[in-house]
């Protein structure tokens, strides 16, 4: 696997949670460059680099009760148009 996106449930009845959800992610994912924030709910995982992000990520979900998805890719995600390099929010 090359990469993944995981895309966590927003939680508007909880801002409590979403917010130390988001917290804790920040924190643990402040020393890795191969993980992009594209949105407030999505991450873009290197796996070529490291998958420790995607654990990180996991298990702050699951620490505050954050349901969430991941998406595997096989390939390194091709961006159209090409040449585009995503910038984190």
């Amino acid at each position: 696997m090359h990469s993944a996106l995981f895309v966590a449930q927003y939680l508007r009845r909880d801002p409590l949670k979403w917010g130390n959800f988001l917290l804790q992610a920040k924190v643990g994912l402040q020393t890795f460059p191969n993980v992009s924030r594209l949105a407030e709910n999505v991450w873009l995982v290197n796996f070529q680099e490291s998958p420790v992000p995607l654990s990180l990520l996991v298990c702050a979900a699951d620490a505050h009760g954050v349901s969430y998805g991941i998406l595997p890719f096989e390939d390194e995600p091709e961006w159209l148009p090409v040449g585009f390099d995503p910038k984190t929010i």
